[in-house]
Order: C-alpha cells, then structure tokens, then sequence
C-alpha cells in the first residue's frame, strides 16, 4: 500500500483505480494556466496521455484558436468546438 504525507494508508482498491489506464472516447480539458497574454491548458487526449497546449498548436487535425479562463476553443473542419473546465 502506498501513503500519503499524512501517514494515511491508501487501500489497494483506490490505488488500482486511480492509475489504470482510461480510453476516453474524445479530448477532454482537465486544466487552465499560465498568464493571461500566455495562457496555457492541460489535455487529455482519448488514449489517457496529457498534453499542454498552446493558442495556435495542432491537436488531432484541429487547432487551438483560443484558452480563457475556463474555456478553451478547438476549430477542426470548419467548426468549432468549445471546451469547458469540469466543475467539481
């Protein structure tokens, strides 16, 4: 079993879940950061790999055209798809 800094042991169970690997059927965000004239996001691409990325970068034949705050904007074949910081 593994710890936390707390001393709290970590049932086996948890363990397991929290690291085996996850085919998601799209990208999801998982995170915003950075500044606001450099903004950043965290990916998760369908496989369970991250990635950041940047306005203007390339992701599975669409591009970043925007990050804000809580959002981030990917344009792929003439449309636009928003995604949105899960809340939680």
């Amino acid at each position: 079993m593994s710890t936390q800094d707390a001393g709290t042991p970590t049932p086996q169970k948890v363990e397991q879940l929290a690291t085996q690997a996850v085919q998601l059927d799209r990208i999801a965000l998982i995170g915003i950061f950075g500044t606001q004239g450099a903004p950043r996001a965290l990916i998760r691409m369908p496989q369970g790999d991250t990635q950041t990325v940047t306005v203007g970068d390339t992701i599975r034949g669409g591009i970043i055209q925007a990050i804000d705050a809580d959002q981030l904007v990917l344009s792929r074949n003439g449309t636009q798809q928003i995604m949105k910081m899960p809340r939680g």
